[in-house]
């Protein structure tokens, strides 16, 4: 759903309510069109584009933890120096990690574990060494990267029945499961709903 889409809801809505005036009396009138506005504002909150935001690339400390694995230092550098591999053709380097480990006595090669981790729009690197120990490491974002919007699993709003009933609900996903409830009072006793569905 976008704008037009909106607007073009808006201008059916407009257009039923005109039609229908003379048989309404004026505390239907009100209702409608404050169900209106309501669903209209809340439609347009819920369905504008969300953008996603910058990676935080500020300077970071290295910190050790306790099974003496590395997170490594934060330094952001937008023009680093070129680095000692080749990058091939077509690529663009987004990052770059300078690790350095003090091998064990008997290792004859050194093995580097690395993670990538995100807390919000806060990534670390993690470095560790099953032989030997990482004695420094350094992150060194050079393009910030783009970290995508935390998904919406609510979701709320009015109803209003042909029978004039009005009504909340209240709906939320559970995986790819979708279950809410609604609740509703018309010219007769309230109702309520249990929804179940699935997302596609």
């Amino acid at each position: 759903m976008n704008i037009a889409d909106l607007e073009k809801d808006a201008g059916q809505a407009i257009t039923f309510v005109r039609d229908h005036s003379p048989e309404m009396s004026l505390r239907t009138r009100l209702i409608v069109a404050g169900l209106f506005i309501a669903v209209v504002a809340f439609l347009a909150v819920a369905f504008w584009p969300t953008k996603p935001v910058h990676e935080d690339v500020t300077p970071a400390p290295q910190m050790v933890q306790a099974d003496h694995s590395v997170i490594a230092a934060r330094a952001p550098d937008a023009h680093p120096p070129a680095p000692r591999h080749i990058i091939p053709r077509g690529y663009v380097e987004e990052r770059r990690e300078a690790i350095v480990v003090a091998p064990a006595p008997a290792a004859s090669s050194v093995e580097v574990d690395l993670s990538l981790v995100r807390n919000g729009a806060e990534r670390r690197v993690i470095a560790s060494s099953p032989d030997g120990q990482v004695v420094s490491a350094i992150d060194i974002p050079i393009e910030p990267a783009l970290i995508p919007p935390a998904p919406k699993p609510w979701a709320a709003g009015l109803a209003y029945g042909t029978d004039h009933s009005v009504g909340v609900w209240l709906e939320r996903d559970i995986g790819r499961a979708r279950v809410g409830v609604e609740v509703a009072k018309g010219a007769g006793r309230p109702r309520a709903e249990i929804r179940v569905g699935v997302a596609f």
